[in-house]
């Protein structure tokens, strides 16, 4: 059976193909995978809600929620119930037990439960209650309208807005707050009433019969039915004037008008919105687990400077993501907001915007994690040759970019935890192909030829290699059973770290071994050899010297001092083997009574 190494020496098309496949996916996966804070909890909690209109919360309580309580509190896999009782609602959240993940059953059975409750042991004025998983939502960003323009128009600039939005791709939530719901209100003249010899119930009766929408049934026709429906239901108050009330033999007819003054309003709750102290509303853009807060708060932006005619910004991130996809959303969003700009006297502004802490933190890890390569960089090229520093930093960036494009295969999200796991083993991923390439070239500097070395050196530490990154990997995974949103936060990191960890075995393996072979010669072969035929022009003589030089103040000081260094402490260490593992278990017996003691404090 044909080793890795052996395969890869004997490949080396196939594996750069390889590579540039793993380079231009990485890229592609890195631009495209989805950003987020954190991690998308899955919900493990059911929502009962129930309105009981007009009532104390006392009398919600003893009516509604204790009885629903009782039914449901023994089902399988609830845990615990918290209850909210505010005037007019009752509020159940049942938890789930940890590890219980069929979530929509327990939604059927806790609604089955209820539905056994007779009818007539719920108050009368009670609604139906609503069961369903309490699946809470990330707003991204806000987006406020305001001005001295009023309720009415305010709300229907809201509106609008909101039917704008939504039309951007990927988007599809999106709710209007800071405003009331509509309402017709019919205000009867008592007097006009005694007028005409009518009662209040007359005028209820006219209103409640005139404004309905009938089903008529179908008409059987050739070749097709033609569903009949009578629309007499309206949401304008204007409509409602002639409405007849009353009417006669004589001819004598009152209508709606006669009798009451129709007003277009709103209902008379304390809901108000305010920005910058003035009237406004608020269009507040949610996200669904499988969107992309930035995104979708850059189309927004864009959408936003379109309407106020201000010049289109495209982050470098977008650009390039362009350059793949071939989609351009933003211009888009931008031409969309500029087909329907917004009067002078209206205001906007955009706040509460989450995407801007995400992109903050998403930035942040970048540059940790940029310096930490370029940190692994110099103290590649610190201990080994600069040949062979290249090829395995060159193995931590495809290590990186596999890792991108399996994430983005298993569903994984770009956020906080999902970063920090990268930057955690952006150390940990040159280990195997360091050991991979030194005893490669420690062969090479024998004298064995390049090729034949990589495959004999790269079969004889595969093993090792293989089981110090399985050792790792087994560290992580017990990460991945912690319970509770907590573990849905954590989980993703061992599944990052050991993503990561297997794409670098891989390519130590079955990449690093191919560069070397085809890249790497003899450094004292490579001396006396003169590529143009003894004579070299200034620019290559001089890099020959400079990488000359290096070498031996590399090996002056980082081989013969520091191996010469570490070799003393060693002999001294062996020689005296008892007081070293002493000392090794007086340092492990303080650190545990550190800890055990609280000298060292535990904070979460």
């Amino acid at each position: 059976m044909t080793s890795l190494p052996r395969f890869s020496v004997e490949n080396p098309i196939l594996v750069n193909l390889a590579m540039m496949a793993m380079l231009i996916g990485g890229a592609f996966s890195g631009l495209t995978l989805v950003r987020e804070m954190f991690p998308e909890s899955r919900p493990n909690r059911v929502l009962v809600t129930t309105q009981y209109p007009g009532a104390t919360p006392a009398e919600t309580e003893k009516g509604i929620t204790l009885k629903i309580e009782e039914k449901i509190k023994d089902i399988d896999g609830v845990e615990s119930l918290y209850s909210t009782i505010n005037e007019g609602s009752s509020t159940i959240i049942a938890e789930l037990e940890s590890g219980f993940d069929d979530v929509d059953q327990a939604v059927t059975d806790i609604k089955s439960a209820i539905d056994t409750i007779p009818s007539e042991d719920f108050p009368a004025e009670a609604l139906e209650t609503q069961v369903a998983k309490f699946d809470p939502k990330w707003p991204v960003l806000s987006v406020a309208l305001y001005g001295d323009l009023g309720d009415r128009r305010l709300k229907e600039l809201g509106e609008r807005l909101k039917r704008e939005v939504l039309e951007l791709p990927g988007v599809t939530d999106v709710r209007l707050n800071g405003t009331r719901k509509d309402e017709i209100s019919i205000e009867v003249s008592p007097g006009k009433l005694a007028q005409y010899n009518l009662s209040f119930l007359d005028v209820s009766r006219a209103v409640t019969e005139s404004n309905l929408d009938l089903p008529g049934g179908q008409l059987r026709m050739k070749g097709a039915n033609v569903a009949v429906r009578t629309l007499g239901e309206t949401d304008i108050g204007a409509e409602l004037v002639d409405i007849v009330v009353f009417s006669d033999a004589a001819g004598k007819t009152v209508r709606l008008k006669d009798v009451a003054t129709i007003v277009d309003g709103f209902e008379d709750v304390d809901v108000f919105g305010q920005y910058d102290g003035q009237s406004s509303v608020d269009v507040v853009i949610y996200k669904s687990e499988d969107q992309d807060a930035i995104e979708i708060a850059g189309l927004v932006r864009a959408m936003v400077a379109g309407k106020l005619g201000q010049p289109l910004v495209r982050p470098l991130t977008q650009r390039f993501k362009s350059l793949f996809t071939g989609d351009d959303d933003l211009t888009t969003a931008y031409e969309l907001g500029a087909m329907q700009p917004y009067p002078s006297d209206v205001n906007v502004a955009i706040h509460n915007d989450l995407s801007v802490f995400i992109e903050g933190r998403l930035e942040l890890l970048t540059r940790n994690g940029f310096w930490g390569l370029v940190l692994v960089t110099l103290c590649l090229l610190l201990f080994l040759h600069w040949r062979v520093a290249i090829w395995v930093m060159m193995g931590l960036v495809l290590a990186v970019a596999g890792s991108l494009i399996c994430m983005q295969m298993l569903g994984q999200t770009l956020n906080l935890i999902t970063m920090l796991g990268l930057i955690i083993v952006l150390g940990l991923l040159v280990d195997d192909a360091i050991i991979v390439a030194e005893h490669i070239y420690s062969k090479i500097e024998a004298g064995v030829e390049p090729k034949l070395a990589a495959i004999t050196a790269g079969e004889e530490v595969s093993w090792p290699v293989t089981c110090t990154v399985m050792t790792t990997v087994i560290t992580f995974i017990p990460l991945m059973y912690m319970d509770g949103q907590i573990g849905d936060w954590i989980g993703v990191l061992p599944v990052v770290v050991s993503i990561a960890l297997t794409v670098s075995l891989l390519e130590a393996l079955a990449i690093l071994p191919s560069h070397l072979a085809h890249g790497v010669k003899n450094p004292k072969k490579a001396d006396h050899h003169n590529p143009a035929g003894g004579k070299e022009n200034g620019l290559s003589k001089g890099w020959r010297s400079l990488t000359r030089r290096l070498r031996n103040l590399q090996q002056l000081y980082f081989q013969e001092k520091l191996i010469g260094g570490y070799e003393k402490i060693l002999r001294l260490a062996t020689s005296y083997r008892y007081v070293t593992l002493s000392a090794l278990m007086a340092m492990l017996i303080v650190t545990i009574g550190l800890i055990v003691s609280g000298r060292v404090p535990y904070v979460l």
